[in-house]
């Protein structure tokens, strides 16, 4: 009878596991597309000026991991925002999304932002101070390309490029164990 309750007991612990994964997919899904809705209907964006889920390839410690971010906004072939959905607490994702934006690419994408679909925080990926708060702190599309005009593009300093991307890689690792424990 004890080997049926601890066989009942598991199945039951994993069904609940397996529902509230469900729902924090769903939940993830439902703001990525309320991000992407107010990008084009409300700022002003083309779909094509937004990256989905650009996979970027990390190389740290002999490993080469796969990162991503749910969007990136790229206007005339110049990435300047990348964009992380995410529930809960939007500080506990910025310095992740800040390393991001600092290795992927040949320069520095200059902001970051993190929003749960209600809130939102931009950062100054250079400095990694924030910049401003609330969905209506994203720029229009014609102020974004003005911004463009008006911000260098600069590489992240190859000295201590390689400290970075293992901040990324540790987020990455534990964002990942997060998920898999949600």
């Amino acid at each position: 009878m004890e080997m049926a309750d601890d066989f009942d007991r598991q199945r039951l612990v994993r069904e609940k596991i397996e529902k509230t994964e469900e729902k924090a997919v769903i939940h993830l899904s439902l703001i990525r597309e309320s991000i992407r809705d107010y990008l084009v209907a409300g700022k002003g964006y083309s779909e094509d000026d937004l990256e989905k889920d650009t996979v970027f390839e990390i190389r740290a410690d002999e490993k080469t991991e796969c990162v991503s971010v749910d969007y990136i906004i790229n206007l005339n072939g110049v990435r300047f925002i990348v964009l992380k959905c995410s529930p809960g607490a939007l500080e506990s994702r910025e310095r992740h999304l800040v390393s991001f934006a600092r290795v992927v690419d040949t320069y520095q994408i200059p902001y970051a932002m993190v929003t749960d679909g209600h809130r939102a925080r931009l950062l100054d990926t250079v400095t990694g101070k924030l910049l401003a708060e609330g969905l209506d702190s994203i720029p229009d599309r014609s102020q974004a390309e003005e911004m463009i005009c008006a911000t260098r593009l600069i590489p992240y300093p190859a000295e201590r490029m390689e400290k970075e991307k293992r901040v990324l890689l540790a987020f990455e690792a534990i964002e990942c164990t997060k998920e898999s424990a949600e």
